[in-house]
């Protein structure tokens, strides 16, 4: 994972893992406001309610260039994300729509 500037959120207890966190690229507060606000909070909702708990359970593993990070569908929208099992930690790379692939482009370019 690279040195970046990042948002960084707790897990809770409960998830099945010691604590650890959920750390975002710095450029996911900018994906999540040019999706909308009422999408913006779907897909938090959705990081917070899923990847909090079981981030291996609910996400889809990716190929390719992203062959370390999984993608969660929120509706229209993907997450792309990786999990650092070891010091239990999500990294969200990216979010944003899925129309013609873009959302994994970027998500290369970030990584």
């Amino acid at each position: 994972m690279k040195e970046t500037p990042c948002l960084t959120l707790m897990l809770r207890r409960n998830s099945g893992y010691d604590m650890g966190a959920i750390v975002y690229h710095h450029a996911v507060e900018e994906d999540l406001e040019s999706v909308g606000p009422s999408a913006a909070r779907r897909i938090v909702k959705a990081i917070d309610e899923k990847l909090t708990h079981a981030p291996l359970q609910f996400g889809v593993p990716l190929s390719g260039n992203l062959a370390d990070f999984r993608k969660l569908r929120v509706g229209d929208f993907r997450v792309v994300y990786q999990v650092h099992e070891k010091n239990v930690v999500v990294y969200v790379l990216a979010v944003g729509p899925r129309r013609d692939m873009e959302i994994y482009r970027l998500a290369v370019k970030r990584k």
